[in-house]
């Protein structure tokens, strides 16, 4: 036990200074303990050790003035629950690359952090563990991220620049929710699926184009979206959830696939309006089998189904044309 700290059994128990910089780079632990910073007023910034693998729950939380936090440079380190939860000025987590988990509300109400990064260790990431950081402008999710839990990017209001690696297969239920920064979302093609909530009221964003591997759109995904002007949902989407698409009063074309089977309840909104929603289908047997999906769902009232492209009777004409052109001339 040193003057300012107490260690045991590998473990920072506690943290006992008053010093605005805790230097521990010198020190020799694998784990901060639970609460060990926990509302340290005068701290300002906190250098962590090599060999640290481990940070616990709540190990910082309350610590309003906590400015920088530096993590070992090659080491990997996993967060648990609440670990920097109320550090209004966090503003950077350096070495942040070799992060594998971060823990349910980690950095939740982090009004300051600007940037996170992440690396090649990342697996997990719980919930609601961004949300409210109202500063951060960048984030790249990288393609070995397994799960994310419910909301863990909702409210980060500056969030301007998302990129999503390719291969990426992890989203979650209302994810993005209220990042009102966000205009462009490039979609990766190892998504299967898009969850509940998960960019609803994103009020930025104003066109979309979903890749075909997106079986379903879960309810509410992009309702409240109302600077959206078009959406393009490419062949091998399948269902649009309840919701999906309501609130959105600035939306005008919508791409239809045929491969669509199902429409959730209100899926472009309920009752009539005079703008009507329209929705292009590239076949006439589609235009029949949507309306119907439309008048079911409510959403009839609200959009106009069009044919995007030629008729079956047109298709016969030219396939007989293509025919007679392609016979030789009679010879007399």
């Amino acid at each position: 036990m040193q003057h300012n700290r107490i260690i045991r059994k590998c473990q920072l128990i506690r943290w006992k200074g008053r010093e605005r910089v805790a230097d521990l780079s010198g020190d020799e632990f694998i784990s901060v303990g639970t609460r060990a910073f926990s509302r340290c007023r005068r701290l300002e910034e906190v250098r962590l050790p090599s060999g640290l693998s481990a940070v616990k729950t709540q190990a910082f939380r309350g610590c309003r003035r906590l400015r920088l936090v530096t993590l070992p440079e090659s080491d990997s380190v996993g967060l648990s629950a609440q670990t920097f939860a109320g550090c209004e000025r966090l503003q950077a987590l350096e070495h942040s690359e070799l992060l594998t988990v971060v823990g349910k509300e980690a950095f939740a109400g982090c009004r300051s952090l600007r940037e996170i990064r992440f690396g090649r260790d990342l697996r997990r990431i719980g919930e609601r563990s961004f949300q409210n950081c109202r500063s951060l402008v960048q984030l790249s999710l990288p393609s070995c991220l397994e799960t994310v839990g419910k909301r863990a990017f909702a409210g980060c209001w500056e969030l301007a620049g998302l990129t999503l690696e390719p291969g990426l297969e992890a989203m979650s239920p209302g994810m993005f929710r209220q990042c009102i920064s966000l205009q462009e979302v490039e979609l990766p093609d190892s998504l299967q699926e898009l969850p509940s909530g998960v960019f609803r009221d994103c009020s930025a964003i104003n066109a979309l184009h979903i890749p075909g591997t997106v079986q379903r759109i879960g309810a509410s995904a992009f309702r409240g979206c109302v600077s959206m002007e078009t959406a393009v949902l490419s062949l091998g989407t399948a269902e649009i959830g309840a919701f999906a698409f309501a609130g959105n009063p600035a939306l005008r074309e919508v791409v239809i696939p045929h491969s669509l089977k199902r429409l959730g309840f209100g899926a472009f909104g309920l009752g009539r309006s005079k703008e009507k929603i329209v929705l292009l289908v590239d076949n006439e047997y589609m235009c029949r089998r949507l309306r119907r999906l439309l008048l079911f769902c409510g959403s009839a009232g609200r959009t106009e189904v069009r044919l995007n492209g030629k008729t079956l009777e047109e298709r016969k004409r030219e396939r007989h044309r293509s025919s007679l052109d392609g016979q030789s001339p009679h010879i007399s």
